[in-house]
């Protein structure tokens, strides 16, 4: 019984590699090629040609930028960054911005909060840095410089 079952399992096996050897060798077929007299060297020469196609896993893009011929705009814009560890003067700083209309952005930080304000100019955010300085609160001005 045991010498059947081997037998049987090296056929199966012999099998296994042959269709595995059969499938991984790409088959090559030679095109037929028919001169006649009369064919220019172009032609025969475009004959020979064999067309490949080979596909990438990613598609590759080329671009070129010419750095030198073109300038660069910036926009200055000021960050106003204010740290709050209270939760009721986070709610009266929230219903305040609000109310000027004011966009911002809020981050936890350790402990604490940290409200974002972005302005397009000095000139904006004064308004808002007076009122902050009128209620003693601690902020913290800066200057960004955006490309656009």
């Amino acid at each position: 019984m045991k010498i059947v079952i081997s037998l049987l399992s090296l056929i199966i096996f012999m099998i296994l590699v042959g269709v595995y050897v059969k499938i991984s060798t790409p088959e090559y077929v030679e095109p037929v090629k028919t001169y006649k007299q009369e064919t220019k060297k172009e032609e025969i020469v475009d004959s020979f040609k064999i067309e490949r196609h080979f596909e990438f896993p990613a598609r590759i893009a080329f671009m070129n930028i010419d750095l030198k011929k073109r300038s660069f705009k910036y926009i200055e814009m000021y960050k106003l960054i204010l740290k709050v560890y209270d939760r009721y003067t986070l709610f009266n700083l929230k219903q305040f911005l609000k109310a000027q209309g004011v966009p911002f952005s809020l981050i936890e930080d350790r402990g604490g909060v940290k409200i974002y304000i972005l302005f397009k100019s000095l000139a904006q955010a004064d308004r808002v840095i007076n009122l902050f300085k009128e209620y003693n609160f601690k902020i913290k001005l800066q200057k960004l410089k955006q490309r656009i």
